[in-house]
């Protein structure tokens, strides 16, 4: 009876070491799953730090952690769209491609990965194909502005000009205030031939967003097109109030501006702008030279000869400076020195008939008039359809 029972008991003991065992090795099965599900969901987790690595250029920083991510996770697609773009950050375009094309093969409905494989295809001319991928990550991701512009751009690209506004349209249709999608399409309108449109956009755009540089420069510009200096003026004194004056966009923005206020006869504005753009660039002879016609302008013909001789300086020979000097001097009533600023450009092209013009009014000053007579004949010979040199000529010139 004793031995039946030890017998009993034994085997009940290697029942249970036996169970004991089983649960411990399902146990350890479970376990290494879970830490791998575990990794796999950190791996995932990790990437947009990764990503915010690379938007701050930590470039190396973000490979480090890149290669635990994908050592955690083989099959992880977003990892391979952060490996494609380091891989194009530091020019190896082939090795990102192929990140990007396994990134789409693991996840074909990631949409990030089919728009930078556009990127790619843009950069190879392969239009056909950009086309294509950004036609996917349009599919995929409807709402995402910059896929509808980078779509937009190819149709552009290939002249499918109706294509691109129908594409922009339809996006505008379900996003009517997103920026991006309003910039694009007044772009697109000035592609077309549509200006007024495209200003009528740009203003609709300031009204919803305010005075975004993004808005404000394109319409400066945009208003320049119509020779609507008054408004393109308007446009860049804004746009130069959002910047500072450390950043270089300032002083293209003040050139504009300076520009756009000459044009629409604002000559004091002009001046004054031209003024602080030469202290800056003091050896940029557009500056002084524009100066100096804003200062005609204003009928101040000190500063303009001023302006014209430190244009000279840095650009000497300049037809233009000559005929801006030898007309200040002349309204100084300084006809010796106008005449030998004309003669500079009696062999012109373009500023000869002018010249010659000028030089006729400064011997008349000086009472020369055999010389006065020569020169107008020889501006008239120059420029027969000169309304202004035939009329003077008749109402001036003296029989020798």
């Amino acid at each position: 009876m004793n031995k039946q029972k030890q017998m009993v008991v034994t085997v009940c003991l290697a029942g249970l070491l036996v169970g004991l065992f089983g649960c411990n090795e399902s146990h350890a099965q479970k376990k290494q799953a879970m830490v791998e599900r575990w990794e796999k969901s950190t791996a995932s987790a990790q990437l947009p730090a990764i990503e915010n690595l690379l938007e701050q250029g930590r470039v190396q920083k973000a490979k480090n952690e890149l290669v635990k991510c994908i050592q955690a996770d083989p099959e992880l697609p977003g990892a391979y769209v952060l490996v494609g773009r380091i891989h194009f950050i530091e020019g190896r375009n082939e090795q990102a491609h192929r990140a990007f094309e396994k990134a789409v093969e693991l996840d074909p409905r990631l949409d990030r990965g089919w728009h930078f494989l556009g990127s790619l295809a843009v950069l190879d001319k392969d239009y056909e194909r950009a086309l294509e991928c950004y036609q996917h990550a349009v599919d995929l991701m409807p709402a995402n502005a910059g896929y509808v512009v980078s779509l937009t751009e190819i149709y552009i690209e290939i002249h499918q000009l109706e294509k691109a506004l129908q594409t922009i349209n339809h996006a505008l249709s379900r996003q009517p205030q997103n920026l991006e999608l309003m910039l694009s399409k007044a772009r697109l309108l000035q592609r077309i031939g549509l200006p007024e449109q495209a200003i009528q956009l740009y203003e609709q755009a300031q009204v919803m967003h305010g005075d975004r540089p993004e808005i404000l420069e394109p319409a400066g510009y945009a208003y320049i097109t119509q020779s609507n200096w008054e408004r393109g003026a308007e446009k860049f004194e804004r746009l130069l109030n959002q910047y500072d004056p450390e950043d270089e966009r300032y002083y293209a923005t003040m050139r504009s501006l300076a520009s756009c206020l000459f044009n629409s006869e604002q000559y004091a504005s002009a001046v004054f702008w031209y003024d602080k753009l030469s202290v800056v660039y003091r050896d940029d002879a557009d500056i002084w030279m524009n100066m100096a016609q804003a200062s005609l302008g204003l009928d101040d013909p000190k500063r303009a000869s001023y302006c014209a001789v430190n244009a000279l300086k840095t650009k000497p020979s300049w037809p233009k400076a000559y005929a801006v000097l030898g007309s200040a001097r002349y309204m100084q009533g300084l006809y010796e020195q106008s005449l030998q600023a004309f003669y500079k450009i009696t062999d012109d092209s373009e500023l000869a008939a002018f010249a010659w013009f000028m030089s006729g009014r400064c011997y008349q000053q000086l009472g020369q008039n055999r010389q006065a007579n020569a020169a107008f004949e020889k501006a008239e010979q120059l420029d027969p359809n000169n309304e202004l040199i035939a009329s003077f000529m008749k109402k001036t010139i003296h029989p020798l």
